[in-house]
């Protein structure tokens, strides 16, 4: 795993702490609980405890920098984990919270293999169609069904896009790494030819300016 993935994850991490933050503040000063399927103060303790993970993941990257996807499907499936239990249980598509999903989606889009993001979405879509599925049981707009449907093709569509363009930048970072390497190495190989030269070499610019002499130069300087 390349540096930028490291530094990609640890800035995912930070986010977090700032996401956690503004769910707490909101829970904690949010007064209407008319479709809380959960006590507020069972939320709010979920909201707390999923901050101090946030901040804990934030320390362990910068303690411990191995093992790049255990952490980063750790902390996404905790992500979607505590957003699931946050959504049910302030209740469901009334919330307002199913906007939360595109962070850890976007994140696993960016920095996993397609495959485990796109799993990663079907989980999400399929735990919002049952939770919708059973809110329309209880007499509630029918229409929410198509809401879940909607979601779900949109974080399929978002985490596709993401992963191509990560993808590909990626790519041209590795590559302009390689030809960074490969000039490196070609200049170093002229400065050794250059200094077993037996004529005077000096590189010297159209002002003047001195760059660069062989051992032969010097001497017959």
């Amino acid at each position: 795993v390349n540096a930028t993935l490291w530094r990609s994850l640890q800035t995912l991490n930070m986010s977090r702490v700032l996401v956690a933050l503004a769910l707490l503040l909101s829970l904690s000063f949010k007064s209407f609980t008319d479709y809380w399927v959960f006590e507020p103060t069972f939320l709010r303790i979920i909201a707390a405890i999923y901050l101090l993970a946030s901040f804990g993941f934030v320390l362990l990257k910068w303690k411990w920098q191995q093992r790049f996807l255990l952490q980063l499907v750790t902390q996404v499936a905790l992500d979607v984990v505590v957003i699931s239990m946050l959504y049910a249980g302030a209740g469901g598509s009334k919330s307002g919270l199913v906007i939360l999903y595109l962070f850890p989606l976007a994140g696993l889009g960016i920095l996993a293999p397609m495959l485990l993001a796109l799993s990663f979405v079907s989980a999400v879509s399929l735990f919002l169609l049952l939770v919708n599925t059973y809110q329309v049981l209880q007499n509630e707009d029918s229409n929410i069904i198509s809401q879940a449907g909607l979601y779900g093709a949109a974080y399929f569509a978002v985490v596709y896009v993401l992963n191509r363009l990560a993808k590909n930048l990626i790519g041209q970072e590795e590559l302009a790494n390689q030809r960074g390497f490969e000039l490196a190495l070609q200049q170093a190989i002229n400065r050794t030819v250059i200094a077993d030269m037996d004529d005077g070499i000096l590189v010297i610019d159209q002002d003047g300016y001195f760059f660069e002499s062989n051992p032969a130069a010097e001497r017959m300087l």
